[in-house]
């Protein structure tokens, strides 16, 4: 049975900004579904897992407010994930990238999030996600079956 491990952060909003951090609004959606899509096709190419969210799915949680952050170069998608107001979820990092791009997208992602308290969860076989939001400054609060 996998156990859920809990994680938070109290976020200072005064984190570096990373070029190529797009944060996509529901108004914002059409002009960058390709871009939005290019992520998706790039986590499913990587992973096989049978809950990754759908361009459908993106366009019902932009409606209720959910916010989505991607990282980009000139090659493509680097990342990408989302907040429900507090809550960070479907967070990803693409192979391709540097080494620690994944702590600065979640930073700089963090600078626009209004809330001072950011929960997260990961499951407990997933030891590189840990790693990444440690290294971000998530603290972890407890473990749940």
């Amino acid at each position: 049975m996998e156990s859920k491990i809990w994680y938070s952060i109290f976020n200072t909003k005064d984190y570096d900004h990373i070029e190529g951090l797009l944060y996509i609004q529901p108004y914002t959606m059409c002009s960058l579904e390709h871009t939005i899509k290019s992520t998706i096709d790039s986590f499913n190419s990587n992973h096989v897992w049978e809950d990754m969210w759908t361009m459908d799915i993106a366009k019902k949680r932009l409606q209720n407010g959910h916010d989505l952050f991607l990282g980009v170069d000139l090659e493509g998608s680097l990342a990408h994930v989302w907040f429900d107001k507090n809550y960070l979820y479907n967070a990803y990092v693409n192979p391709r990238r540097e080494s620690g791009y994944g702590v600065k997208f979640i930073q700089a992602c963090l600078n626009f999030i209004e809330h001072d308290n950011i929960k997260l969860y990961c499951d407990d076989w997933n030891i590189g996600a840990q790693k990444l939001f440690e290294k971000v400054g998530f603290l972890k609060e407890s473990t749940y079956i």
